[in-house]
């Protein structure tokens, strides 16, 4: 199954409320499907149920099978639902 790596984002203002655009931060990095009908890009929901249509796609992929799903600078914000949905046999 391919698997997309996909960035939750949460945009934040500056502290100082000056100026300019919010910073986007990662808040979970998701897994989602392929979809079916349209080649190379995600399907519409992530494996925890999410949509992924706000969502940033990440351009990772495992080096090799059985690889970890996601690259270990993102372990930190992982959707623990969308790893055990990896997981499961």
């Amino acid at each position: 199954m391919a698997i997309f790596v996909m960035s939750e984002l949460s945009k934040f203002m500056s502290e100082d409320f000056g100026q300019g655009d919010a910073h986007p931060q990662i808040k979970k990095v998701h897994a989602a499907p392929a979809d079916g009908s349209i080649p190379g890009a995600p399907g519409d929901r992530t494996l925890c149920g999410k949509p992924t249509a706000a969502m940033e796609r990440s351009d990772y992929s495992p080096p090799e099978p059985g690889s970890p799903w996601l690259p270990p600078s993102m372990r930190p914000w992982t959707c623990h639902q969308c790893d055990a949905a990896l997981q499961a046999p």
